[in-house]
This record gives structure tokens, C-alpha cells and sequence, in this order.
């Protein structure tokens, strides 16, 4: 592995890793820690090449898994996102290109409901709608399943405008997303240093994390190292039970949220320490965390 970025489960416990310096997301089988499958070069495992194409990935990162099993990657050197259907390694659909395979201009076309700068992050709901972290266009975009035209726009008023902003319907950077079983959408506001929570099918945020639900706040640990303070977070995901795991990138660790609390009650990386941000080695320690999944089993796996 080279810089990966995040890593995802399917419900049979098989892992995907977002290889990015490798430009490759690699496949694991329940319980093996070697790869039997290779995106983005083309079946070869000892290819690392950024590619433009339909089998091709340059620097890819967040990833998402929808309940067929088909996937969903977050392929950010070529400003798009690629679905492959369950078990393929060939793309057969792109976002931010306008349907091209060959393309990956930043805003293609120009900034709109089909364009994309920089994504990096993707989580779909169940039944199969899209949501997008398009990072440099400060915004998160809701794709209907199957559709390749975003119909809702999260941090900018309308699909035409690009601003970094706080406050309850503004984003800065935003980078890992996640989207529970009700509809409701987490999203990492990273630059503002804050996770954002949006109730189902709105685009304005009712609960904040990491600045004490100011909304008009955006300081790097806020108050200080606590429970309650982020330093640009990453990537998020969701447990069975509505409990949400935060990558704390720049504390080096990653904060553990009971359902619908904004205080952390566990941290990893730091020991016991919600008090600590220390870079740290060996089997408690993290550096720079983008991305973790959790198991039906409650398991933890992190990058």
C-alpha cells in the first residue's frame, strides 16, 4: 500500500482500500490481508500508473458500497466518480465528465449540477441515491439513483456558485460523508473543522460537531484538545447503531459519537486520552487517520 484513503465492507466483511498512491483500490476477501482484486490497473497488481479511462484511477480516495454490492469510487486525480457494478473491475458509469471516459477536466464544462473539482468522498443511502463531497467547489451534491445530474446542492446556493462559507447551509472543503439508515447526511466540513448534520432531504444543518453548535465558528480545536474539538476530520462512517466514528486527521486520531450526541465518549490513537493529539506508532497509535469502516461485528478498521 502507498497513502491509502479510506477503507469499506461489504456485508460479507470483504474489504475494499482506496491504494492512492498506487492508483488502485484493492480488494480483500473476509479475514485475508492479500489482495485478490485490482481496480484501476487493469488486473495487474504490480501496476501503480494514473489512467484515464473506464479501468483506469488516478489517486483515488473515499468509496461507498450500495445494498447490491456495487461500488462506487471516489477517483480524485481525474476530478470524477466511477460506479462499477458487483464484482467488475471495468467502470460502466461516470460522474463529472459528462459520460466521458477519457475525460477529467476540473469542472468540465463549466461549474454546474454535472460537473466536479477534486471529489473526496461518496456514501449512498438505500435506495441507491448518490451523494458527492466535491471538495474544491465547497459543496456536497445528491445524485438520484442511477442518474449522473445532481438535483440538490449542499454549502452553495445554487449549482452555478463555488464560495467557501460557514454557517448552517455553508461548507468549506468538505471531504468524507456518510448517510444513515433514515436518510439523514453527515458531512466533514474539513477546512471549517466541524462534522455537519443534515436531517433527511435538507440542506440546511440542525446539528454541529466540533464547535460547540455555534454554526458561526470554524477554529482548529476550538476550547482546545477535547471531546468536543476537531482539527480538520475526514472521513466518517456509520455503525448498525446510528453511532458515528470521525478520522480526527490532525489530532492523529479518531473520536467515537453515541447516536445523536456531539461529544466523543472513545477515542483511537491517543490511548484514553481525549486530551492528546500526539503522533503515535505500534497498535494504539495513529497518524493522520482519512478513513475507517466498522463491522456488523462492531470490529473497527481504520487507514
Amino acid at each position: 500500500l502507498n497513502a491509502s484513503n479510506d477503507v469499506v465492507l461489504d456485508s460479507s466483511g470483504n474489504r475494499y482500500v482506496s491504494d492512492s498512491g498506487n492508483n488502485r483500490v484493492l480488494y480483500y476477501p473476509a479475514g485475508s490481508t492479500i489482495a485478490t482484486r485490482v481496480y484501476g490497473q487493469a488486473g495487474n497488481f504490480s501496476g501503480h500508473t494514473a489512467i484515464v479511462s473506464a479501468t483506469g484511477l488516478s489517486s483515488p480516495n473515499g468509496m461507498a458500497i450500495d445494498s447490491s454490492g456495487n461500488l462506487y469510487v471516489d477517483d480524485e486525480g481525474n476530478n470524477r466518480i466511477l460506479y462499477y457494478p458487483a464484482g467488475s473491475t471495468t467502470a460502466t458509469r461516470v460522474y463529472g465528465q459528462s459520460g466521458s471516459f477519457s475525460a477529467n477536466n476540473d469542472n468540465n464544462g463549466g461549474l454546474s449540477a454535472n460537473s466536479l473539482s477534486t471529489p473526496n468522498g461518496v456514501a449512498v443511502d438505500s435506495s441507491g441515491n448518490l451523494y458527492v463531497a466535491d471538495a474544491l467547489n465547497n459543496r456536497v451534491l445528491y445524485y438520484p439513483a442511477g442518474s449522473t445530474t445532481a438535483t440538490q446542492v449542499y454549502g452553495q446556493a445554487d449549482f452555478s456558485t463555488n464560495a467557501t462559507n460557514v454557517g448552517a447551509t455553508g461548507l468549506n472543503n468538505p471531504n468524507g460523508i456518510a448517510v444513515d439508515s433514515s436518510g439523514n447526511l453527515y458531512v466533514a466540513d474539513t477546512s471549517n473543522n466541524r462534522v455537519l448534520y443534515y436531517p433527511g432531504g435538507s440542506t440546511t444543518a440542525t446539528r454541529e460537531y466540533g464547535q460547540r453548535g455555534s454554526f458561526t465558528i470554524n477554529v482548529a480545536n476550538n476550547g482546545g484538545v477535547s471531546a468536543s474539538s476537531l482539527n480538520a476530520p475526514d472521513r466518517m462512517t456509520l455503525d448498525g447503531g446510528g453511532n458515528l466514528y470521525v478520522a480526527d486527521s490532525k489530532n492523529h486520531r479518531v473520536l467515537y459519537y453515541p447516536a445523536g450526541n456531539i461529544t466523543a465518549t472513545r477515542v483511537y490513537g491517543q490511548g484514553d486520552s481525549l486530551s492528546t493529539n500526539a503522533v503515535n506508532v505500534g497498535a494504539a497509535g495513529l497518524r493522520l487517520p482519512y478513513g475507517e469502516a466498522v463491522a456488523g461485528s462492531g470490529k473497527a478498521y481504520m487507514v
